[in-house]
C-alpha cells in the first residue's frame, strides 16, 4: 500500500483554473464496513465545475474533493466486510470525491462495476446513463411506438436518451441547435433531429404522423422549454432536469388550465437517495447489459494523467465536444 494519495482538492469557491489543487494526502487503511479503493477512471462532468465554482446546488464543506462518479478497484476490504474481494471494480456512490488516486467507501453503498463493460464506460455510469434511464422509466409509462420529445439533445443525457429510448422500442424527436449535428444524431438512433424552431408545434404532425407526445425533457429551460411545452399532448408531462439557458420555465397558463399539463423536476442524487440499493444495482446492470449488446455508448474524447487536470478542465469547457473527457487516477 502506497502511504499518500495525490489528490485534487477544491480549497475554495472560485474558477476551477485557478482554485483546484494537487495535493498529496494520507491514505488511511480501511475500517470497519469500509473498502478501500484504488481509483482508475474520472469523468469531469459539467456539475463537477459548477461545484467547483459554486454554482452546483449543493456546496460541501470545505476542502473538498471533487468527483462525483468514477471506476475503483478494491485494494482492502475493511473487517466485517463480505461480498467484496480485493481486485473487484466498483462504482463509488455519490458525494465521494472521486478525483484521488485512494479513496475509502462503505461496502454497503458500493456498487459492482458491470460484467462485461469497459473501465472507460463504467466510470460513466452513474450520472447520465441512469438520469436518462430514470427520465424515461418515472414519469411515463410509455408503450412500444411512443414519441419523447427532447432538448439538450447532443449533451451527454440526450444521447443516451436516444439510444436507451431506440433499444426499448420508442422514438425519439431531438432538438438541436446546430444543423451539423442532425447526421450524428440520426446515425446515434434518432428517428427525427430537427433545428430547434418556435414554430415546430404546428408541424408537429408531419414528424410523428399524429402519434401523442405524452413526455417531454428539458434541459434547458426558457424559450425552449416553451417551444417543447406546446408539443406535449393532453395530460402529458415536461420534465425539467438541467437549465443550461439558466432561463425560467415559459409555460403558457392555458396549458396548465385546458392541457392538464404535469410539469417535474428530476435530479438524480435523491433518486438515488430514495431508492434501496438493490435497485439500483440492478438499473446499472440492465445499463451495462445495453453496452455490452453494443446498443448504449458514452464516446470518450480524451484521457489525462491526473497532473495534467488543468488540461482536462480547459478541454472539458468546450462546447463542440465530440465525446467526454476523462481523468487517469492511478
Amino acid at each position: 500500500m502506497t502511504s499518500s494519495s495525490r489528490t485534487l482538492v477544491i480549497p475554495r469557491f472560485g474558477d476551477p483554473l485557478e482554485v483546484l489543487e494537487l495535493q498529496n494526502r494520507d491514505v488511511i487503511p480501511a475500517g470497519p464496513g469500509q473498502l478501500r479503493l484504488r481509483m482508475k477512471l474520472a469523468p469531469v462532468n459539467p456539475a463537477d465545475l459548477n461545484l467547483i465554482e459554486g454554482t452546483y446546488g449543493i456546496k460541501p464543506p470545505l476542502p473538498a474533493v471533487c468527483g462525483n462518479e468514477g471506476l475503483g478497484v478494491v485494494e482492502e476490504t475493511g473487517p466485517g466486510v463480505t461480498g467484496w474481494s480485493v481486485g473487484d471494480r466498483v462504482i463509488p456512490p455519490g458525494g465521494t470525491g472521486t478525483w484521488q488516486e485512494s479513496v475509502l467507501v462503505a461496502a454497503e453503498k458500493a456498487f459492482a462495476a458491470p460484467e462485461g463493460s469497459s473501465d472507460e464506460f463504467a466510470s460513466m455510469l452513474y450520472v447520465n446513463p441512469p438520469t436518462a434511464w430514470g427520465l424515461l422509466h418515472d414519469f411515463v409509462q410509455l408503450q412500444p411506438g411512443e414519441w419523447i420529445i427532447q432538448n439538450a439533445s447532443t449533451s451527454a443525457v440526450g444521447r443516451c436518451v436516444i439510444q436507451i429510448a431506440r433499444a426499448m422500442g420508442w422514438k425519439t424527436l431531438s432538438l438541436v441547435r446546430r444543423p451539423e449535428v442532425i447526421a450524428e444524431l440520426t446515425a446515434l438512433g434518432g428517428d427525427a433531429v430537427v433545428v430547434e424552431d418556435p414554430a415546430l408545434p404546428k408541424r408537429l404532425k408531419e414528424i410523428t404522423g399524429g402519434v401523442p407526445i405524452r413526455l417531454a425533457l428539458n434541459a434547458v429551460g426558457g424559450d425552449s422549454a416553451a417551444t417543447l411545452s406546446k408539443c406535449v399532448a393532453q395530460g402529458g408531462h415536461l420534465v425539467t432536469y438541467g437549465a443550461m439557458s439558466k432561463q425560467p420555465l415559459k409555460i403558457g397558463n392555458g396549458l396548465l388550465i385546458f392541457r392538464d399539463l404535469h410539469l417535474h423536476g428530476f435530479w438524480m442524487t435523491r433518486r438515488y437517495q430514495e431508492r434501496p440499493r438493490s435497485e439500483t444495482q440492478a438499473m446499472l446492470q440492465r445499463l451495462g447489459n445495453l453496452h455490452r449488446e453494443g446498443k448504449l455508448q458514452i464516446p470518450v474524447e480524451k484521457i489525462y494523467p491526473m497532473e495534467n487536470y488543468k488540461d482536462a478542465l480547459r478541454h472539458a469547457r468546450q462546447e463542440s465536444r465530440g465525446g467526454k473527457i476523462l481523468l487517469s487516477l492511478g
